[in-house]
This record gives C-alpha cells, structure tokens and sequence, in this order.
C-alpha cells in the first residue's frame, strides 16, 4: 500500500509541476513538445513491434530467469520460474514508452545506442526500427531471456543489434570499451536508485554534446527520484524533461540550463 501511496502522490506532484505549450518559451523544448512528444503519425514499424508483443503475451512457456534488478517483491540476485507472457506484461516498456522512444531515435537519428536492460527485447525494437542504420548494444542480466531477445531481433531480420548478457556491475565497462560514446543511452535495467546512479556515473565521461539520454521510471520509488535529482543537477546535463514514467537528459553545450516537466 505504501509504494501505491508514493505512485499517486508523485503523479499528482507531477501534474501540478507540468507546463503547457504556452509555457514553453524555449524554442528546443517546443521542437521537442510539438514534433517528438506529440507526433500523432501511425507508423507502420509500431504495428509490427505490437504484433511480436501480443505474440508474446499469449506465450505460456516458462523461463528459468535471474533477477539481478529491482523485482517487485525486491528480491536481487535470485532465479525464478516465470512465464514469458507475464514477463512481457510486467517488464516490457509500454506501447506509448515504446512509440515515444521511437519518435526521440527518428528524429535525432544517433549513430550508436546504447540500452541497459533489453528484456525480451520490445524496447530495442523500437529504437533499431527507428535508426536501421545505427549500432546497437543492448546489455540483459539474465541468459534466457536474452535468448529470447535474440530469437525476437532475428526474426525481424535486425542484424544491427549486439546482445550482450551480464552483470552491469561486471559488464558495463567492457561495453563502454565496445562504444565509448553512445549517442543515445536508454537505463532501463535495473529500478534501485542506488545502482541507477552507479550506471549514470560510468556511462557520463563516455556523453558528448550531442548525447541524449533516457531514464525509465524515474519516480518508481523515493530512491529513483533522488536518483534523477541528482542526475539533473550535473552541470554536465543542460536540459532535463520529466515525462513521469521516463526522464530524457539533454547536454548540448548551447543550451541554457533548465529543468521541464511535461505531460506524456
């Protein structure tokens, strides 16, 4: 009860702080609003991404996974039996996450991404339709899932995106060493506030100017949100944008420091 007390409250806090159009005077941050955040075309990649996900909602095998992330019980470090459906409901990004990611990737087209927690790989999806041409790494804790992930991109014919499965705590900086720097970095692996700015700190000498990074559930728990607190407040970061759910950080250099809070 207490966590679903925190949710409410948060959200609440986060309607009051939102800013309307009108009050968007930076002209970057409108360009944000109006061609990324409210973009209303169907584009023909998310009706195939939301076909491999009712696919796999409806799946009933089971998986021997290994929770190396904030779990819903907050369990850490230890194997559990689950069915790949309800792992897709409950660990998936979300349809209008997913479209939203595709939206940022399209228009501002990186070269190299970077994504911490593939799951069984939706949100990846998302990010190769929208750049083909991109490298992508994608880092997963756990071997099944993983696999999975991988059956998913070879099916859908992605031979651009590289798997790689580990502890972030062993692996992160093997990676950075493979792509040392991202042009988008997307931290949906793990929800603890703690291991949240352990990753955030590794990965922030590897940003450049041109960098855009995004963080999933940045108000989950009172920690994530001193996490992003303190993420917002590096001066390395010119721009942040809490949408709720997902925070996306800015570091062009031309851009006059400032924090918004929008309505996804």
């Amino acid at each position: 009860m207490g966590s679903i007390r925190k949710s409410v409250s948060a959200y609440i806090r986060h309607r009051l702080s939102v800013r309307s159009k009108f009050r968007l005077h930076s002209p970057f941050i409108y360009k944000f609003w109006a061609g990324i955040l409210r973009d209303s075309t169907r584009y023909a990649a998310y009706d195939e991404i939301e076909k491999f996900r009712k696919q796999l909602l409806s799946d009933e095998r089971t998986i021997n996974r290994l929770d190396l992330g904030a779990g819903a019980e907050g369990t850490s470090g230890t194997f559990r039996i689950v069915k790949i459906k309800d792992l897709a409901r409950n660990s998936a990004v979300s349809a209008s996450e997913g479209k939203f990611l595709y939206r940022l990737v399209k228009d501002h087209q990186p070269s190299e991404i970077l994504e911490l927690g593939t799951s069984l790989g939706i949100s990846t999806l998302y990010l190769a339709e929208a750049a083909p041409s991109a490298k992508i790494i994608t880092m997963e804790g756990d071997e099944e899932t993983a696999a999975l992930a991988r059956s998913g991109f070879e099916r859908a014919g992605k031979k651009n995106i590289t798997v790689i499965t580990g502890n972030f705590d062993d692996k992160l900086q093997e990676v950075l060493g493979l792509m040392p720097k991202p042009d988008l970095v997307f931290f949906d692996g793990n929800h603890r506030g703690d291991s949240t700015l352990k990753y955030w700190k590794e990965c922030l000498p590897h940003l450049h100017a041109g960098s855009v990074a995004v963080l999933d559930d940045i108000h989950w728990s009172a920690g994530m949100e001193e996490a992003w607190k303190h993420i917002i407040g590096q001066p390395e970061v010119k721009v942040s944008i809490d949408l709720f759910h997902l925070g996306v950080v800015y570091f062009r250099e031309e851009l006059s420091k400032e924090d918004f809070v929008l309505r996804f």
